[in-house]
């Protein structure tokens, strides 16, 4: 095996170190600066720059001789993206967050104007039957996870949403448009959602949205349980903690925040 004083090792660790120092605030860097900032001679740092120019991962720019990352990077980061699945990676987070507050964490997506469970983590002895299952399809405006999908989508799909009639299922059900747009105003101000026995009368539901790598909200992470176990005075600590769940699987997908949509 080879050890890292190898050469073609110590070649390929100087390569990494130099695409690393490149950033939003540095997009440019020059031969001198890099063997100075790396400690590492000027011929290396020209050598790897050229070998890594003609693979496209760097380009120099002719009129400054500096250079800048190159475009073929685009195209390895979209085949990372490609394969993420928000399942997998969620699962670990989601699941470390069930066993936390010990209630049912759901990871749901909108399909075809429904809200549809992916993923369900309930620890055996606090099991609710009635909070759903894989593969359950909700009505979106009284549901914590439906109402966050709601609350990023485009303003046009919303409105035709919003023009749709809003069944009631319980009485603490919002189906006039006026309140629900209130509502998902509101969602997004705060960064999460609440049902207060919306869906079904005793169960209270939190969710928050996760994003992915272009800043769009790729699916939301639901808490739920019984109205008595989780009354709305629990829901600001409850909602801090699904939060920064979201953000965990969110920075795992590739979002940083102030890139791309929210």
């Amino acid at each position: 095996m080879a050890n890292r004083r190898d050469p073609s090792v110590q070649s390929v660790e100087r390569a990494v170190a130099i695409l690393r120092s490149f950033s939003r605030e540095r997009p440019e860097r020059g031969v001198s600066e890099l063997a100075r900032e790396l400690g590492i001679h000027k011929s290396t740092v020209y050598r790897l720059l050229a070998t890594l120019e003609r693979h496209g991962l760097v380009a120099r720019n002719p009129e400054t001789e500096r250079y800048r990352l190159g475009l073929d990077l685009i195209v390895l980061a979209a085949q990372v993206v490609e394969h993420m699945d928000v399942r997998e990676i969620a699962r670990p987070h989601l699941r470390d967050l069930s066993e936390r507050c010990q209630e049912t964490v759901n990871l749901a997506i909108l399909h075809e104007g429904q809200v549809m469970d992916l993923e369900q983590f309930a620890p055996p002895v606090r099991s609710v039957k009635n909070i759903g299952w894989v593969g359950r399809r909700m009505p979106p405006h009284c549901t914590a996870a439906g109402k966050v999908l709601l609350a990023h989508l485009p303003p046009d799909k919303l409105e035709r949403f919003l023009q749709s009639r809003l069944e009631r299922l319980t009485p603490r059900t919002i189906t006039d448009p006026d309140r629900l747009r209130e509502e998902l105003e509101r969602v997004r101000a705060q960064g999460y959602a609440t049902a207060e026995e919306e869906l079904e009368d005793g169960l209270n539901a939190l969710a928050a949205p996760i994003y992915d790598h272009t800043g769009a909200v790729r699916a939301a992470a639901s808490l739920a349980g019984p109205a008595f176990r989780i009354p709305p005075a629990l829901f600001p600590h409850l909602a801090t903690l699904l939060v920064e769940t979201c953000g965990k699987i969110s920075a795992e997908l590739g979002y940083r925040p102030g890139v791309g949509s929210p």
